[in-house]
């Protein structure tokens, strides 16, 4: 009989990090829809005569949607320090070059195509898909708030955010590439979440191994110990 093992992986900080992002980004998402496309829902919704009054106006909308992006980046820029001052917090980027990173790889995919059994192989804190992928979706959010102050600017010239990243604009190919280009990052970043959900409640579904709880509780359950076990241990 495999002895289970209990293993502290995600610190406070990258818990709060993780729930703060998700709910600032869903936030982000949905205004950011609105403002891009203004709607009324149904024939009992409010109409826009009378949208004022119930204080569902344009204006309201983008402030709840510079108030996120500004949480957005204190979120970004808090993952940086915590990750400087924890090790288990540190982004581990794709070692391409070795040959574990591409057996990683095999497996994972054999697992997620149900060719492999996910008792067989090895055992990784963050297998080669996740090294993979995160880093992407960290510059994808990078390149959101970017572009995100870059039109913010736009209505302050000379400012902070106008002098910081006003340069995108022209980078870009103009206004509305920037819009754009900020458009289809947040759909790319929303399927991200979506198979993050589904590859999650998938791992707790057959392996029972704390991977829903873990985001709570620090803490997953492996039947081996994993390969990668030193990136996460002080």
């Amino acid at each position: 009989m495999i002895e289970a093992k209990k293993i502290y992986i995600f610190s406070p900080g990258l818990r709060l990090w993780h729930w703060v992002n998700f709910l600032t980004i869903m936030v982000l998402f949905f205004t950011g829809l609105y403002i891009g496309n203004p709607f009324f829902l149904g024939p009992t919704g409010v109409e826009a005569t009378y949208a004022y009054r119930e204080g569902l106006t344009m204006d309201f909308i983008r402030k709840v949607h510079f108030i996120a992006g500004y949480i957005l980046l204190a979120s970004f820029l808090f993952r940086i320090i915590i990750a400087v001052f924890n090790k288990r917090d540190r982004l581990v980027f794709p070692a391409v070059w070795k040959k574990d990173y591409w057996t990683s790889l095999k497996e994972i995919t054999l697992k997620y195509a149900f060719i492999m059994r996910d008792t067989e192989g090895h055992e990784y804190i963050r297998n080669a898909c996740a090294r993979t992928v995160y880093p992407i979706v960290y510059f994808m959010i990078f390149f959101m708030i970017a572009t995100g102050f870059a039109m913010y600017g736009m209505s302050k010239p000379g400012s902070f955010w106008s002098s910081l990243f006003g340069w995108l604009l022209g980078f870009l190919g103009g206004e509305f590439m920037v819009h754009m280009w900020h458009h289809w990052i947040a759909w790319l970043i929303i399927i991200f979440a979506v198979l993050h959900v589904y590859f999650v409640i998938r791992e707790e579904a057959i392996k029972k191994n704390g991977e829903l709880s873990s985001m709570f509780s620090g803490y997953k359950v492996f039947e081996r110990e994993p390969v990668d076990i030193k990136d996460v241990e002080e």
